[in-house]
C-alpha cells in the first residue's frame, strides 16, 4: 500500500491522468494538474533540501520535510477516482474521492507506523495533497467532462509505462547531492528516521 505513493508509481499514475484530460481535449484541465501537482512536488523538494543542507526542520513537533509518498497519494489518488467515474452519477463520484482520500490517510498512517516520517511531517503533507486534489476537483467540477474515445485507454497506459520506464524516482536519490551542493557541507544532517534512506534509494516493500 505504501508503494501507492511512491513517485514511481504516483507520477505514472499523474501521467495517465494528464493523459485522459488531454485525449478528451480538457486543454485547460490538464495544464491546472500539472501545474498544481508540480508546485506541490517542488516544495516537497525544497523542504527535503532544507533540511538536508542547512537543519531546516521544527525540532518541537519533529518536523523535518514533508513526506513525499504522503502527498503524491493525496494528491493523486483522489482525482484518479475522480476522472474515472466522471460518467457515474455524483454521488458514485463523492465516494471514490472520499475512498481515495480514506486509502491516502490509511497510507500516512503506515508510513508513521513503520516511523518513515513522524505524524507531524505526513499531517502536513497530507493537508497539502488535500489542497491540490480538492482544489482541482473543485475547479474541475465547473468544466465540462473530458470527452472519452476508443483511444483514450490506450493512450493513458502508454504514457502510464512511458514514465514507469523513465523512472522518476531517481530524481529523489539526487535531492542529498543538491543539498550538500547548494550548502557547502560534507555530510546531509541526520535524524532517527528514514527520509535520507527515501532519498536515497526506492522503498522496497
Amino acid at each position: 500500500m505504501i508503494d501507492i505513493g511512491h513517485t514511481a508509481v504516483a507520477l505514472p499514475l499523474a501521467a495517465a491522468i494528464a493523459a485522459w484530460l488531454i485525449t478528451g481535449r480538457a486543454w485547460k484541465m490538464a495544464l491546472y494538474w500539472c501545474l498544481m501537482l508540480v508546485a506541490g512536488l517542488s516544495l516537497v523538494a525544497l523542504s527535503k533540501i532544507a533540511f538536508l543542507g542547512w537543519d531546516a526542520g521544527i525540532q518541537s513537533i519533529d518536523f523535518k520535510a514533508l513526506s513525499g509518498h504522503a502527498l503524491c497519494a493525496t494528491a493523486v489518488v483522489p482525482v484518479l477516482f475522480f476522472v474515472v467515474l466522471q460518467s457515474a452519477p455524483a454521488g458514485w463520484r463523492r465516494a471514490g474521492v472520499l475512498f481515495g482520500l480514506w486509502v491516502s490517510a490509511g497510507l500516512g498512517l503506515l508510513l508513521v507506523h513503520f516511523e518513515y516520517h513522524t505524524a507531524s511531517e505526513v499531517i502536513a503533507s497530507f493537508i497539502l495533497g488535500s489542497v491540490i486534489s480538492l482544489g482541482y476537483i473543485r475547479i474541475a467540477m465547473t468544466s465540462p467532462a473530458p470527452r472519452v474515445t476508443w483511444w483514450t485507454v490506450p493512450l493513458c497506459i502508454g504514457a502510464f509505462a512511458l514514465i514507469f520506464i523513465l523512472k522518476p524516482s531517481s530524481i529523489n536519490h539526487r535531492l542529498v547531492d543538491v543539498a550538500l551542493y547548494l550548502s557547502g557541507r560534507d555530510e546531509p544532517y541526520q535524524w532517527t528516521g528514514k527520509l535520507i534512506c527515501e532519498a536515497r534509494v526506492p522503498l522496497k516493500r
